[in-house]
């Protein structure tokens, strides 16, 4: 498959590690933006600043015949945008003479704009289970469930001490937010890590660490539960819609609740023996089902199947998971 990407060049969102894994099983060409140094310096980005790497073809405001002019005469099979938080005007959308796919990462913060976007594609892949059948009430159109995942180069184990009881990375929240409380109750009792950092530096600070915690913003099935369970630590979760479906509670990871959090994270420490042994089987389970390379894989055969279900004038099914 020819495999026209479009994002915004970061190197530490779901586009990259989508673009590294899909030169694996298809012919891949990237177009689109690379983040600003104002958006750099903006989201504190600058100890990653010097991973940037731009497209195959830049590209703000181009249309169809430019950007494949610039690609040397590549010929798409399909566009394929993927959400990296960065917007930009897409003109390609009105007038390439190819399908287009989207997937779309953060369907639970802006709902309504997410679903303005989906419907200007043929095929739309969501990171969010939960968002669905409203897509697929309101699109018409093929809607899938596609779960983020992890990357194995970046995110694993780092032979180190654990100096934490308890760690995450990530940015700094308002004080109100659910996840602060949350980590200030744990903070009265145990040694909590937290750190901004990111790719390998977040996987060798993690690492340090007997225990990962996750807390969703809004119910999301984020990058950081596929990550954590890569690196090879036991990780608590509050449980949101999708994480039963791929993982099993109390043997891949542990889910919590405001009521047992303490208890829970407790017994783990007390008890090193099967915080092992989850973390054994968390990062088994992402190994050998959700990495990026399977996520696209599955996106090469469903546009693939998609194409060829076109081809022959039927009607195409959609699956609510992948």
């Amino acid at each position: 498959m020819n495999l026209l990407m479009m994002y915004t060049a970061i190197p530490h969102t779901t586009g990259a590690y989508l673009e590294k894994a899909l030169r694996h099983v298809a012919s891949v060409r990237t177009c689109g933006p690379t983040i600003s140094p104002g958006t750099v310096a903006a989201w504190n980005l600058e100890m990653i600043a010097d991973r940037v790497r731009p497209h195959d073809q830049e590209c703000g405001e181009a249309r169809t015949d430019e950007i494949l002019e610039g690609l040397g005469g590549f010929s798409p099979d399909w566009l394929l945008f993927i959400d990296s938080g960065v917007w930009f005007k897409m003109p390609i959308l009105d007038d390439a003479p190819f399908p287009k796919a989207c997937y779309l990462i953060d369907t639970h913060l802006f709902p309504s704009d997410h679903l303005a976007i989906a419907s200007r594609f043929d095929v739309v892949f969501l990171a969010q289970r939960a968002y669905v059948d409203l897509f697929r009430e309101k699109l018409c159109r093929p809607v899938y469930w596609l779960p983020l995942a992890a990357d194995p180069s970046i995110h694993r184990p780092v032979p180190s001490e654990e100096h934490f009881d308890i760690g995450i990375c990530g940015s700094e929240s308002s004080p109100t937010t659910q996840r602060s409380r949350r980590l200030s109750r744990l903070a009265l009792h145990y040694s909590v890590g937290k750190k901004r950092v990111f790719l390998e530096e977040m996987s060798a600070f993690l690492s340090e660490c007997r225990l990962l915690f996750n807390s969703a913003v809004r119910n999301d099935l984020n990058m950081r539960v596929f990550e954590s369970l890569a690196i090879g630590k036991c990780l608590l979760t509050d449980s949101v819609s999708g994480l039963s479906d791929l993982f099993i509670p109390d043997r891949d990871l542990i889910v919590y609740d405001d009521g047992d959090l303490i208890g829970k994270v407790q017994f783990l420490l007390d008890h090193p023996e099967i915080r092992e042994q989850v973390a054994r089987n968390g990062r088994e389970k992402v190994l050998s089902r959700h990495t990026y390379l399977h996520r696209a894989r599955s996106i090469v055969r469903m546009l693939t199947d998609f194409s060829q279900a076109i081809h022959k004038g039927e009607e195409h099914a959609a699956h609510s998971y992948i």
